[in-house]
């Protein structure tokens, strides 16, 4: 295992822990927010928002760990048939056609930050840049992922590993 990939799998790990960190205070401030409003009778302003932003968050750091695990849908069904060679010349192709997706992404990503960086939210009044930048995150962090998978895939094809 060489140094890119110890990397990659320590920062996965610590990823892996953020985004479960995030889900607990999503569950506790919607939870909360239940009480706040039928209980209380006195809703929190905060609360929905909050809840949102941690819920983009969780799904684009979550597409990212999927992708280091190689767990995304795939068509399995067109590839089950075919020789163990051409399944990786397929599985090449897919990880490259993910790869250029990931660089739109991060562009893309990149460019939205400049936009919103001057807006507030409404209820908590946090810079919109920070809930945006899921996609800057995610769109590199995918990528750096497919680097590694591709990588593995051409060591596959040359004998020398599992894709």
């Amino acid at each position: 295992m060489n140094l890119f990939s110890i990397v990659l799998d320590r920062i996965n790990k610590t990823i892996e822990w953020i985004v479960s960190g995030m889900l607990i205070v999503m569950v506790i401030v919607v939870f909360l927010q239940v009480i706040f409003r039928f209980i209380i009778m006195s809703s929190l302003s905060w609360s929905e928002e909050l809840a949102r932003y941690l819920l983009v968050w969780i799904s684009f750091l979550g597409a990212s760990i999927g992708v280091k695990r190689k767990a995304h849908i795939g068509v399995e069904a067109v590839t089950t048939f075919l020789p163990e060679r051409i399944k990786k010349v397929v599985a090449l192709i897919a990880t490259l056609s993910a790869m250029v997706f990931f660089v739109v992404v991060i562009i893309w990503g990149y460019k939205i930050l400049d936009v919103v960086s001057n807006q507030v939210s409404p209820a908590m009044e946090i810079n919109m840049s920070i809930p945006y930048s899921a996609l800057l995150v995610s769109g590199i962090l995918m990528f750096l992922y497919s680097i590694e998978n591709f990588v593995n895939i051409i060591k596959a094809l040359k004998g020398g590993g599992i894709a």
